[in-house]
């Protein structure tokens, strides 16, 4: 080669050649993928969705009495009933090692009489729920069709994403000779759990006459 010539820059030829199959081959690869990624991530996305359907179904307030409905509505309209979401690690924790599941903040129950069923609704705060609750048992008077709140516990400071409750056979926790010493009559009782790492605790509410009382217990 004569000095001064230009050598032919055979790296660009090269390239020139290579470019259009493997733009050919990555474009192939990408339709490849799609198919198979599609449906994927379209069954993990309806999972999703079906999971927390079936979650927040759980204490859809809607699905109690009309009266009950009305009742909450008039006294208790910024606040809901504790949900999954809303629950400490601890607390989903406990929640999830009781069988059947059920909302961790409605449980229904002959909690005032044998006859009528009562509502235990834990209540907190639509905007922040872990800003406080509201304990609570609605209640029909016999011959009446509308429900009274009692108010068993209450709390405002943070922390109530601890809580949940459950209810229960009186039997599980009372014998005949417990139930005449404590006067608890009614089938069923109700469990507060307090899941928070230093306190952790279960309490029973039950009917005594008039009023309701709880205590400690073991479960």
């Amino acid at each position: 080669m004569a000095e001064g010539e230009k050598r032919p820059l055979r790296f660009a030829a090269v390239n020139s050649q290579k470019q259009p199959k493997s733009y050919e081959a990555s474009i192939m690869r990408r339709f490849w993928i799609i198919p198979v990624l599609f449906p994927l991530l379209a069954s993990l996305a309806f999972g999703q969705q079906s999971e927390t359907k079936q979650r927040s179904n759980l204490c859809r307030v809607d699905s109690l009495p009309v009266a009950v409905q009305h009742r909450l509505q008039q006294d208790y309209a910024s606040w809901r009933a504790q949900d999954v979401p809303d629950l400490s690690p601890r607390a989903r924790g406990r929640w999830e090692s009781e069988k059947p599941l059920s909302c961790p903040g409605i449980a229904v129950g002959h909690f005032d009489s044998g006859q009528t069923f009562s509502y235990a609704l834990l209540l907190v705060p639509e905007a922040n729920p872990d800003a406080g609750y509201r304990f609570i048992v609605l209640s029909q008077s016999p011959g009446q069709s509308e429900y009274k709140a009692t108010v068993l516990e209450k709390m405002d400071q943070a922390g109530a994403a601890n809580y949940l409750i459950r209810g229960t056979p009186i039997g599980k926790f009372f014998d005949q000779a417990s139930k005449n010493h404590f006067n608890a009559r009614t089938p069923d009782v109700i469990l507060l759990f307090d899941s928070a790492e230093k306190e952790y605790g279960v309490e029973v509410y039950y009917r005594s006459e008039s009023n309701y009382r709880h205590d400690p217990v073991d479960y």
